[in-house]
């Protein structure tokens, strides 16, 4: 029994230490506390479409968003994530190439390249503004997240 009394509470002390390791290792000798040079910064946006909205959605992104970022020359989402269960139905996971300065922005140079592509592909600043708005109908709720991951040997 009483390797059963310790053995839960042993395990999550392991846990703890060897997922705690690189933190406290950050902080040794005054170092920067930086993720490393390996580390590439992401932005997920995840999004609950309005009820109905879902069909309509993935018409506007294959028809009009995606060609749009071809025609201007940015980068599409590295993943997009159609789940099937939880509390979201899409995700959508950016290379933040710049990394944590992207969020610097409100509008970066590729937010712009991007709109104008679509206007033009609407043929005009109405047709854009009367897309976005029914875009913006179609989502329920949505959050944008930002992290990070390591390329290098030594990822986590």
């Amino acid at each position: 029994m009483k390797s059963r009394k310790w053995g839960i509470p042993a395990a999550l002390t392991a846990a703890v230490l060897m997922f705690s390791g690189s933190a406290l290792a950050q902080e040794d000798e005054g170092g920067p506390m930086t993720q490393g040079e390996d580390a590439v910064y992401i932005s997920i946006a995840h999004v609950k479409f309005a009820p109905g909205g879902r069909e309509r959605a993935f018409e506007i992104i294959n028809e009009y968003f995606a060609p749009a970022g071809e025609a201007a020359g940015t980068a599409p989402p590295m993943l997009a994530i159609h789940y099937q269960t939880g509390e979201w139905d899409a995700a959508w996971v950016w290379v933040m190439e710049g990394g944590m300065a992207d969020l610097e922005w409100y509008r970066s140079a590729d937010d712009i390249a991007w709109y104008a592509a679509l206007t033009e592909l609407m043929g005009g600043e109405e047709e854009t503004e009367a897309l976005m708005e029914e875009w913006t109908s179609l989502i329920a709720d949505g959050v944008t997240e930002v992290g990070h991951y390591h390329t290098g040997e030594d990822a986590e």
